[in-house]
C-alpha cells in the first residue's frame, strides 16, 4: 500500500496536498472559533433566571414544567445514534431536543413523564428529571476546545502526510520509497486513528483537551518508537543481507 501510494510524483504529490489540506482545515476553524468560542457558554452559566415567562428568545433561564410526549432511542447497529425527545408545554406548545447519549435522563423517560426543562434564548438547553439533569445539543458548548480537540486529532496526521509526500518528492530519483517514508506515512494513519481512541477513551469527562491530551501523548509517543524500530531492523536485516552477498 505505501509503495503504491508514493510510487510515482504525481501520487506523492497528492499526498502532500492531501496533508496540506487535513492541516489547513482544522487550522482555519481554530482560527475562525477560538477567539469566540466561549461567549455564549460565559453568557448562558452568567445568566439569571427570569423574573416572569419570557415573551421571545432571553438572556434569562426559564425553568418551565413539561410532558414529555415521546422518546426516541436508536442506538443500535447504527452509525448515528439518536437520541431525542418531544415534550409538551402547559399552553400545548411542542419542543423537541437531540441528546448526545442516552443518559442519565433521557434513558429514563416514560411517556407522560414529567419533567423541568431550562429555556434559554428560545432554546431549550436541559431537562431534569428527580434528582438528574442532562444537556441537550442546544446547550452552549466550550467551542474553543471543541475545534482545539479536533486540530489535535486531524493536524498531526496532516503534517506527517505532507512531510512523507514531500520527502518523496525530494528522492524521485530513487526507484522506490524508503522504509523510512513508508513507516512515517502508516504513523501518519495510526495517530489518527490514536486520536479517535483517545476521543472515546475519555468521553466520560466530556470535550476536555488535557485529558484527550494525556491518552493520546503516550500512545502516539509509543506508535513512533515502534515504527522507528521497524524502520531499524528492517534497515539493519538489508546491510546483512548486502554483507551476505558480498562477500566471497
Amino acid at each position: 500500500m505505501t509503495h503504491r501510494l508514493l510510487r510515482n510524483g504525481l501520487t506523492s504529490f497528492l499526498t502532500l496536498l492531501l496533508g496540506l489540506g487535513i492541516v489547513a482545515l482544522p487550522t482555519l476553524a481554530v482560527a475562525a472559533v477560538a477567539p469566540d468560542g466561549t461567549v455564549d457558554l460565559e453568557a448562558y452559566r452568567a445568566a439569571e433566571p427570569c423574573p416572569s415567562a419570557p415573551t421571545g428568545p432571553s438572556d434569562c433561564l426559564w425553568a418551565e414544567e413539561f410532558t414529555v410526549t415521546d422518546v426516541h432511542l436508536d442506538d443500535r447497529g447504527t452509525r448515528s445514534p439518536s437520541y431525542t425527545t418531544v415534550l409538551t408545554d402547559a399552553s400545548g406548545g411542542t419542543w423537541e431536543s437531540s441528546y448526545g447519549d442516552r443518559g442519565p435522563v433521557v434513558h429514563r423517560l416514560d411517556v407522560g413523564d414529567r419533567v423541568t426543562g431550562t429555556v434559554w434564548r428560545g432554546e431549550l438547553t436541559e431537562i431534569a428529571f428527580g434528582d438528574e439533569i442532562q444537556e441537550s445539543r442546544d446547550a452552549p458548548a466550550d467551542m474553543r476546545t471543541r475545534v482545539l480537540i479536533g486540530a489535535l486529532v486531524t493536524v498531526p496526521t496532516g503534517l506527517l502526510l505532507a512531510a512523507t509526500g514531500l520527502w518523496r518528492l525530494a528522492r524521485l530519483h530513487e526507484p522506490e520509497p524508503t522504509d523510512g517514508m513508508g513507516a512515517t506515512l502508516s504513523l501518519s494513519v495510526t495517530v489518527f486513528f490514536l486520536g479517535l481512541f483517545s476521543l472515546v477513551l475519555v468521553s466520560g469527562l466530556g470535550e476536555n483537551l488535557w485529558a484527550v491530551l494525556a491518552v493520546w501523548l503516550p500512545l502516539t509517543a509509543l506508535a513512533a518508537f515502534g515504527f522507528r524500530l521497524s524502520v531499524t531492523h528492517k534497515r539493519a536485516k538489508a546491510a546483512e543481507g548486502a554483507e551476505g552477498s558480498a562477500a566471497p
